[in-house]
């Protein structure tokens, strides 16, 4: 008689090989493996929790796909969070990047809270209404700010784009929850400049699909201000939003940049944005395009925001397959520590020498990939 086999263990199996030219610096790996090849809603999710050499410290199943997998020390207590799609989230027409509820974990991954979305005002979701796959911030576990789409028939697109009377969009919501009540909310439709420079998904005669026109990716929290730094996929800009008024206070890249770029310095489908070097540099994934630059890229950006000029900037161009999505960067010392998305790898590198110090090649993609540079747990 054969022993039954853990469908988790099946899952497990050979995701990643690990080929080490030198030891790593010391810290935590975070990933989400999942199967990008299959569009079911129903696929089993996995949490892995390495060190810097790819041994498993923790895993987790979870019962769907699980994306957005971070830590965070608040107070001096380990948190854990991710987001689970749920097939019974409320999906529009045309909406493939799933929806679905966040978990925040103690540092054993033992659930503490399930996050659903809460509507800003009543009557204008529908019940089931998820939150977005992409993006969860942690505070505390009572403050954390989410990003949802909302589903709508706009009425202010401009004339000139001539849009079907009765074309829907999906429009990104952050929300900041504090307490279980809604204290701040932003709706990216209601600035009617982001219809004209999408990129992407902007076709607004379609009626049949909901128009993913912005597709906003990630969001970061500037400690210097307390504004929030949003990625938008479908505009290839970078925007910073004030959390206290919801105006935009500056665009970086796209066709309405506020500050000049050449071609050199313009992004293509950018992800993770964040600040880094003493929140002196702005950093993105860079994803490319499989026609214009068939290459991922790290870009560093140092900006004048009281000129708008780009002072200084630097890029990697990263070797590994090019990654259409996802992806993530982060930036120790002289070390990058790369997600490769839905490359299907990860990466610890010296990007002054180009040296890998650690490679993971996979086969399941990941939406980002996180290192900690931290005590092990």
């Amino acid at each position: 008689m054969t022993a039954a086999v853990n469908p988790i263990d099946t899952f497990t199996q050979s995701v990643y090989t690990i080929d080490s030219t030198q030891s790593p610096s010391k810290g935590i790996i975070l990933t989400a493996p999942f199967d990008f090849s299959t569009t079911s809603s129903s696929n089993p999710g996995l949490l892995l929790v390495m060190d810097q050499s790819g041994k498993v410290l923790r895993k987790l199943a979870t019962a769907d796909e699980a994306l957005d997998f971070a830590r965070w020390t608040i107070n001096g207590q380990t948190r854990y969070t991710y987001i689970v799609a749920n097939p019974a989230a409320f999906l529009p027409p045309g909406d493939v990047q799933g929806a679905g509820y966040a978990i925040i974990a103690d540092s054993n991954l033992n659930t503490l809270q399930q996050i659903n979305f809460i509507p800003y005002a009543p009557g204008i979701f529908p019940s089931n209404q998820g939150l977005d796959v992409h993006e969860f911030i942690l505070i505390s576990d009572n403050d954390y700010i989410t990003l949802t789409y909302f589903w709508k028939y706009p009425t202010n697109i401009p004339a000139y784009l001539n849009p079907a009377p009765d074309v829907s969009i999906l429009a990104p919501v952050i929300e900041e929850v504090r307490n279980g009540s809604v204290v701040f909310h932003w709706d990216g439709s209601n600035d009617t400049s982001f219809y004209a420079n999408s990129i992407f998904d902007n076709n607004f005669q379609d009626t049949t699909t909901a128009q993913d026109y912005m597709h906003m990716n990630s969001i970061f929290i500037d400690p210097t201000d307390s504004n929030l730094i949003c990625s938008m996929r479908h505009q290839d800009q970078i925007i910073k939003i004030n959390k206290q008024t919801g105006a935009v206070l500056w665009r970086l890249g796209g066709k309405n940049s506020d500050f000049p770029l050449t071609s050199d310095q313009q992004f293509l489908y950018q992800h993770d944005c964040t600040l880094t070097d003493s929140n002196q540099t702005l950093m993105l994934f860079d994803n490319g395009d499989a026609n214009l630059r068939p290459y991922s890229r790290i870009c560093e950006f140092h900006l004048n925001f009281t000129n708008k000029t780009v002072t200084s900037f630097k890029y990697f161009n990263i070797p590994e397959p090019f990654t259409d999505l996802t992806g993530s960067v982060q930036k120790f010392g002289d070390e990058y520590f790369i997600g490769g998305g839905t490359a299907q790898y990860m990466l610890d590198i010296n990007y002054n020498t180009g040296q890998k110090i650690i490679e993971f090649n996979g086969n399941l993609a990941s939406y980002r990939s996180f290192k900690y540079v931290t005590p092990l747990p």
